[in-house]
């Protein structure tokens, strides 16, 4: 297949993680694939080391809004690049996907990786009538399914749920991890590593942490990651009173090493579809403390593999943060579990790009001779 994988950039996240791990597999794969963005990033350097073409189209970030540009010079690019499927993720580039395809014949799938809380009643309404014209929609967990049925009315047949993956990571080498601000070398760390937005519920960790600190002062609190809440919560924890505890360390190319230096990975979020950091952490051997929305809860096994607690809840939070804190030998433990589930899990990377493999030939009306789409998780 001549596959056209479109999002809105190449920033590290989640989601752009997901599109160019998968664009590299379905290259080795045999097919034909390129990447097209809104704008650049960083994640654009490993995909050109993997042979994958990629290319942006403005010069400025399309994200969580409707872009006449960004659609018309797609379209452009569609028209002469003859693909046989359109692949698209996230809302900007849904959007502008189902503009660029309209009339042209080209199979149109999209992936969902939220819940999309942002939504206004414009957006919402937008969101309907671009799912409506998708040959098939991916949704990364059953909540956002659910949502696509309900509140989308995108018939139940036209959607498939395919969890993100990862490739499991090389057991930890203390001599490879990255360099780190002194005071944070010798403490237990406990992060969050996440874009700084509302959703992510970075708030809540800072007030969790001041609950925390002064129960554990030998531990360490870092955040990774940047956004436009990075002002407003650097005056939030000077307000708390916990400048001394916690680092912000900024975006960060070596996020995944970082994990690896954790000793527990924090998801304070109060709205997810099916976050690649908690499957980081599992593959570093790390214990997870999350929030249980959207897809987590079918990723953390609650008193196994991590901690789960409810959303906007800095009390909980802090109290799942100082058990573990307390008990590191049931960290470890929980840790070492996580690791192994997602060594042995169906949500395996391979997995996911040959049930997205056929979701893309389904759309062009191939043959499926596997039954890989015929579940549902």
């Amino acid at each position: 297949m001549r596959i056209l994988q479109v999002t809105d950039s190449l920033d590290i996240g989640g989601g752009e993680r997901h599109v160019v791990d998968l664009a590299a597999a379905l290259w080795r794969r045999g097919h034909d694939v390129s990447v097209v963005s809104s704008t650049g990033g960083a994640l654009a350097s490993e995909l050109k080391e993997t042979g994958v073409p990629a290319r942006h189209l403005l010069n400025r970030l399309a994200k969580r809004r409707m872009s006449l540009a960004y659609a018309w010079k797609l379209r452009q690019l569609v028209r002469r690049g003859r693909y046989d499927v359109v692949h698209s993720h996230m809302y900007a580039s849904n959007v502008a996907a189902a503009l660029t395809t309209l009339g042209t014949g080209v199979p149109l799938v999209l992936t969902d990786h939220s819940e999309g809380t942002w939504r206004g009643p414009l957006a919402r309404w937008g969101s309907r009538l671009v799912y409506r014209r998708a040959r098939h929609v991916i949704a990364v967990s059953k909540p956002i399914q659910r949502w696509l049925v309900g509140s989308c009315r995108v018939p139940l047949q036209r959607t498939t749920v395919i969890s993100g993956a990862i490739t499991i990571a090389p057991e930890c080498d203390p001599a490879r991890l990255p360099p780190l601000p002194a005071e944070l070398r010798d403490w237990p760390l406990v992060g969050v590593v996440a874009r700084l937005l509302p959703e992510k519920g970075v708030s809540n960790f800072l007030e969790a942490v001041a609950r925390v600190a002064p129960q554990c002062p030998e531990a360490g609190f870092v955040v990774v990651g940047d956004g436009p809440l990075r002002e407003e919560l650097l005056v939030r924890r000077k307000a708390l009173g916990i400048e001394k505890s916690v680092h912000f360390l900024g975006f960060r190319l070596d996020a995944r090493e970082i994990i690896s230096c954790l000793h527990l990975l924090v998801a304070p979020s109060s709205s997810e579809g099916s976050p690649l950091v908690i499957f980081e952490a599992m593959s570093a051997g790390v214990p997870v403390i999350a929030t249980s929305v959207g897809g987590i809860p079918d990723q953390v096994m609650d008193g196994q593999t991590g901690l789960l607690v409810p959303p906007n809840d800095p009390v909980a939070l802090g109290e799942a943060i100082l058990s573990l804190l307390r008990a590191p030998r049931r960290a470890r433990q929980m840790g070492a579990a996580g690791r192994q589930r997602l060594a042995g899990s169906v949500a395996s990377h391979e997995t996911m790009v040959l049930r997205t493999e056929a979701v893309l030939l389904q759309a062009l009306g191939a043959q499926l001779r596997s039954p890989a789409l015929q579940r549902t998780t």
